[in-house]
């Protein structure tokens, strides 16, 4: 399997587990604490109301995560959502730090934070947090350095506020490669990065789709383990005409082509039923190392 899309990449450990890159897939978890999540999945009307959260991210691990995605922040875009606002890092710290410590000594899965601000990662980390996922790209300068010293594994999800004029593919190689940069310039260990494309983040549907495509080159190019997150989002709906509550089948078949491309974790709100998509995928997909089929 020379040319396999699924090549193996370094192996991460994360809390208490090993992630064997190209193994299999690994499903990640989204668990909104917040009260206003683009996809309506948000547990927190207000801040301090924890138990759901918590409640939410234990059935997701009985289901089949191997990631909890802890996140105290909507980032849905304005253009589509005008009445979206920024929250405040005291308030994010709020929302998200109880949830943690509440699933410390009880989820056995490792916990990532999803979240722009370094103040807020550093304060989730302190909590528990495994893992760090930014979808600004590094927009906090302090996220670097946070990392560097705390040594915790980043994803890096691509994100370019003007949007796109030229080949999309080729623009979010161009930016990750500097973030990347930056983050091993910072002391950050380049095994500790996992790129996200940003599907659906300052993009059309048609780039979105483009990025889909292309994930198998963008982690041959990178050399690093790719995360894909493509779950209800919008460019989905205007395809399928599924609402943003009930997108399962159209997120099913994204997850079922990025998994063809070689991602190594998908993102997903609809647990047990990404997690049948996976399976079935992986044993149609993947070889087992003597070469001979999964399943």
């Amino acid at each position: 399997m020379a040319n396999s899309p699924h090549k193996s990449i370094s192996t991460l450990r994360l809390g208490e587990r090993d992630f064997v890159w190209g193994e299999r897939t690994y499903v990640m978890g989204v668990v909104n604490a917040t009260p206003d999540s683009f996809s309506g999945d948000g547990v927190l009307p207000t801040t301090g109301e924890v138990q759901q959260a918590v409640d939410q991210a234990l059935r997701m691990e009985d289901e089949g995560a191997d990631i909890i995605d802890i996140g105290g922040e909507s980032t849905r875009p304005v253009s589509i959502y005008p009445d979206a606002k920024p929250v405040e890092a005291e308030n994010e710290i709020a929302r998200v730090v109880p949830v943690i410590e509440g699933l410390i000594g009880r989820l056995e899965v490792p916990i990532s934070i999803d979240t722009r601000k370094a103040t807020v990662a550093a304060a989730a980390v302190a909590a528990g947090a495994s893992l760090v996922n930014d979808v600004s790209m590094l927009g906090d300068a302090a996220m670097s350095g946070m990392l560097a010293e705390s040594g915790v594994p980043i994803i890096v999800s691509h994100i370019r506020q003007g949007g796109h004029q030229g080949d999309v593919v080729e623009d979010v190689l161009g930016d990750l490669r500097r973030s990347i940069e930056e983050l091993v310039s910072a002391g950050v260990e380049r095994s500790h990065v996992i790129v996200d494309p940003g599907v659906g983040f300052a993009k059309s549907g048609a780039q979105s789709m483009a990025l889909l495509r292309n994930i198998s080159e963008l982690r041959a190019m990178l050399a690093l383990p790719v995360l894909i997150g493509t779950s209800r989002k919008s460019f989905i709906g205007a395809v399928t005409g599924e609402s943003v509550d009930d997108r399962r089948f159209g997120t099913a078949a994204t997850v079922a082509l990025a998994i063809q491309g070689g991602a190594d974790i998908v993102r997903v709100h609809d647990m047990r039923e990404m997690v049948s998509v996976v399976k079935m995928s992986d044993a149609l997909t993947r070889q087992q190392r003597d070469g001979t089929p999964d399943a």
